[in-house]
């Protein structure tokens, strides 16, 4: 018999980051925790732009809910492309877990002009299915 589990048993999707219109600056990442998950993928969609903005994509990791921020090493995107959609991937074995970083966000920069951006976090493989999991 074929895999007949639902979407929603194996991925949770959350909103990374509303859309928005970013012009010189950035967003303030929203952290998803990997405990339960082994890989969470970030799309980013793209509206407008001003002229030939560029947007800089970084995931980063962070030591629980609320300390220590830091690059995801390798996992970085400079987008270009108005109208469009830019995918990031970082798997669980990807973050420094033995300095304590168990949370994913996505760090969206517009250096100088404006670009319409925004970005959902889809964390995949989840270890138990039809468990309630952490946000």
């Amino acid at each position: 018999m074929g895999n007949i589990h639902k979407f929603s048993e194996h991925i949770k999707s959350d909103v990374a980051m509303a859309q928005a219109t970013l012009s010189s600056g950035a967003n303030t990442p929203t952290y998803f925790s990997m405990a339960n998950y082994d890989i969470a993928t970030f799309i980013v969609f793209t509206g407008a732009r001003t002229g030939s903005a560029s947007l800089a994509a970084q995931v980063r990791q962070r030591i629980g809910a609320g300390g220590t921020e830091a690059d995801v090493t390798g996992v970085t995107s400079t987008i270009t492309t108005a109208d469009g959609l830019t995918v990031l991937q970082v798997r669980g074995e990807d973050l420094n877990v033995t300095g304590g970083y168990t949370h994913v966000g996505i760090l969206l920069t517009a250096p100088v002009a404006a670009f319409v951006v925004g970005a959902i976090c889809l964390r995949d493989r989840a270890r138990y299915k039809q468990a309630t999991l952490p946000a």
